[in-house]
This record gives C-alpha cells, sequence and structure tokens, in this order.
C-alpha cells in the first residue's frame, strides 16, 4: 500500500499540466470535507479499525491535508478512496462515481489470467473478445499491481477482481492515477485471433456505458424465464431434467417475496419440479432476508430432494446478502455450492450507511453491522465443487457451471 501511495504522489506531478490543483477556497472547502469524512469514520463505522491501525489511518488523513496545496480535486478523491479502502471492508467505501464522471466503453470479464472485452459500443464491435494488453503502455499486470489499493467493494481477492473488471473502465480514477489524460483519448493495446491490435478511446458518458452488459448471450442450456412477481428472481422450470432453476439476479424486498409465495407454490407443483438450483452469480446484494423468505416459501415442498438435488452456484461478484443467503443456503438448504468462490466473506463487516461530504457532496459508506456467518475463519465461501467458466464457452453462450450441475442432477 505505501508504495503505491508513493507512485501516486510521483504520479499527481505529472498529472497536474492536465489538472487544475486546488485554489485556497477549494483547499479549505475540501479540508472541511475531509475532516467530516475522518469523524464519520470514526463515530459511526461499527468497528473503524478492525484492519487499519487507529495511529495509521490518522497519518494518512494528516498527510491528505497537508498536500492539499499540491493536489487537484480527482487526486483527492484517489486518495479518498485508498483511505476507505485501507480500513478493510468491502461496506465502507467512498463512492467517487458519486460526482461526475465517465467511462471507457467496455465490459471485461476474467477467464483465467486472461481478461477479455466481453461487451463494448457499435463504434468498437471489432474488439469484443480480445483480451486487453495495455492501456497507455501500463500493461494489465501492472494495473492490477496498481489499482487494488484504491478499489471499493472489496471483501477478498475474489471481490478484488470482479471490482477492478468495472473500476478499469473509470476514466476518472485512472486518469486520477496518471495513467490516463483528462481529454486525450486512451491508447489502448488488444490482442484478437489475428494478432495486435491498437485503438484510441474516448470515455463516454454513464447512461451509454449503462447499457452495456455482456454481448454474449447464454443460449446452452436454453431457458424459458417466467416472472413470478418477486424483482431481480426469475424461473426457469427445466423438464427433461425436472429442475426448477432461479436466476437470482438482484434482490426484491422481502414483502414482494412473501405476497407471491404461493403463487410460486403452487406453479412449482404443477412443474413437479425435484431438483432445486438457485444463482447467485454476479449478484452484488440487498436485503438478504429477501432470499430467506424466499428459502421460508420453498421449504414445505415435500417434492424435491432435499438430501441431494439442491445447488447454489457462486462466483467473484456474489458479494454481500447475495453472500451471506449463499452461507445460508447450505445450512437450511442442504444446498452444495457450485462455480467459483464467493467475492464475500462469510464473516463480514456489514449493512452499510451512505453519507455526503458537506461542501463536495460526493459520498462515502461505513459499515454499521458485523455478521460472523461461518464459525471457521475463511476469507470466502469456497465452492463445494469448483467450475470455472471457460471462455471458448462463454463465447459460445454456454454456460459452463450450469450445465455442469444440470449433468449432476441427471445421474441422480
Amino acid at each position: 500500500m505505501r508504495q503505491v501511495l508513493m507512485r501516486l504522489l510521483f504520479t499527481c506531478v505529472a498529472a497536474q499540466a492536465d489538472a487544475a490543483l486546488l485554489n485556497q477556497a477549494q483547499q479549505q472547502a475540501w479540508l472541511e470535507d475531509i475532516n467530516f469524512y475522518a469523524r464519520q469514520v470514526k463515530t459511526q463505522h461499527i468497528q473503524p479499525f478492525h484492519t487499519l491501525a487507529e495511529a495509521d489511518f490518522n497519518q494518512k488523513i494528516s498527510a491528505l491535508k497537508a498536500q492539499l496545496g499540491a493536489l487537484s480535486e480527482v487526486q483527492v478523491e484517489v486518495r479518498l478512496m485508498a483511505i476507505s479502502r485501507a480500513i478493510g471492508d468491502g461496506h465502507s467505501n467512498y463512492l467517487m462515481m458519486s460526482g461526475e464522471h465517465q467511462h471507457f466503453p467496455f465490459r471485461f470479464k476474467f477467464f483465467g489470467e486472461t481478461l477479455r472485452v466481453v461487451d463494448t459500443i457499435p463504434e468498437h464491435r471489432h474488439l469484443l473478445g480480445t483480451q486487453l494488453r495495455e492501456i497507455n503502455g501500463v500493461s494489465v499486470s501492472e494495473l492490477y499491481k496498481q489499482l487494488p489499493a484504491f478499489l471499493p467493494g472489496v471483501d477478498n481477492q475474489f471481490s478484488e477482481q470482479s471490482s477492478f473488471e468495472y473500476y478499469l473502465t473509470l476514466h476518472k480514477l485512472l486518469f486520477g492515477l496518471g495513467i490516463v489524460d483528462e481529454k486525450s483519448p486512451a491508447l489502448f493495446r488488444f490482442t484478437g485471433e489475428e494478432g495486435g491490435v491498437s485503438a484510441k478511446i474516448s470515455p463516454v458518458s454513464m447512461r451509454e456505458f449503462g447499457k452495456l452488459s455482456s454481448a454474449y448471450v447464454r443460449s446452452d442450456p436454453k431457458l424459458s424465464a417466467l416472472d413470478i412477481g418477486m424483482g431481480g428472481i426469475s424461473l426457469s422450470l427445466l423438464d427433461k431434467s425436472k429442475t426448477a432453476y432461479f436466476d437470482f439476479a438482484s434482490y426484491p424486498t422481502p414483502e414482494q417475496v412473501m405476497s407471491h409465495c404461493d403463487a410460486l407454490q403452487a406453479r412449482l407443483k404443477s412443474a413437479g419440479s425435484r431438483y432445486l438450483i438457485i444463482d447467485f452469480r454476479g449478484n452484488r446484494g440487498g436485503n438478504f432476508y429477501a432470499g430467506l423468505a424466499l428459502s421460508a416459501c420453498l421449504l414445505p415442498l415435500d417434492q424435491f430432494d432435499w438430501m441431494q438435488g439442491v445447488y447454489v452456484l457462486s462466483d467473484g461478484a456474489t458479494f454481500s446478502a447475495a453472500m451471506s443467503n449463499t452461507v445460508q443456503f447450505k445450512q437450511i438448504l442442504n444446498a452444495r455450492v457450485a462455480g467459483t468462490p464467493t467475492g464475500g466473506d462469510p464473516n463480514h463487516f456489514a449493512e452499510n450507511s451512505v453519507y455526503s461530504l458537506p461542501n463536495s457532496g460526493r459520498r462515502f459508506s461505513l459499515s454499521k453491522r458485523y455478521y460472523p456467518f461461518s464459525d471457521v475463519q475463511s476469507d470466502a465461501v469456497y465452492p463445494d465443487i469448483h467450475i470455472a467458466p471457460s471462455w471458448e464457452d462463454y463465447r459460445q453462450g454456454k454456460d459452463t457451471v450450469l450445465n455442469e450441475v444440470l449433468a449432476r442432477l441427471s445421474s441422480l
């Protein structure tokens, strides 16, 4: 961490030609904001110094305030990201995107150690599937050494990777680290099937970036998602394998789940489903009581094979409430977990409150609860059956993990 922050101080000098330094009024405003931030950390976080010693926190705050005259606003924000990251839990974050920001128009996903483009805007469609090699001469491996010290939403190395995939696109962060310029396009280098390709890329608005997810549509297995009235959860009934597959992408309210429980039970009884898969991959959390409400709705159904026929799917983006429900479903549904390790720590600080800095209006979050969901010390929920998606399957629309679980169920 210290080496990364020292590197940041040096890159500040290089970036000053593009980013205006804070004037006296701005320095005073940020001084007040930083003092507010520090007070809130000390008084509102349930246990602020569980990882970072209070003396080290104070030193970081003092150093930032002393250096305000040599920093631009974006550099102050990057430093606050680093301090928040050092607190050491994925629910205590400085939210850089609470201010104006843009993104480079890519969605990235790791396959092993290879970072590939899985979606982009029409202008760069020819780059789909290529492997990112570097940005402005900085290799992906070097970027992975620099960025983790600043990334929000990180509990372990798996959520770190997931966060990196997303925040590598945040122009403001890369600019604050001196990797890209404020107004000039960045030079991206990729490797495709026909060799290397370079492109000068300009950032786009959050509105345009927000339309991107993945250009690779899952087609195998073939699913027919049903609306069950629980926002964020869909149901596919796989008649051949007698499996009820719940794609739990985001969280409804517990009330939504409970109010539609009778209808869901009737549908499952009519279908005669014997096996159950609940998919938390990509789910970054919400109200875990909604997940518990779903489990309470499913448990009365004796038709399911509660000894061998229940699976939960997870990956590095399975975070917060989704990680909590993964742990809980292992216990109360006797589920086996398949996929890759969760991004959330089963013993974690959570339930954050969000605060606004008085002058800049930027926001940050702090954890206010602690949940020890496991008696065994661990940094993640490790799957009972480790299945890593392959690039070849992904590009062809094949769901590596789901297909493997369905194959296991078909053998019962």
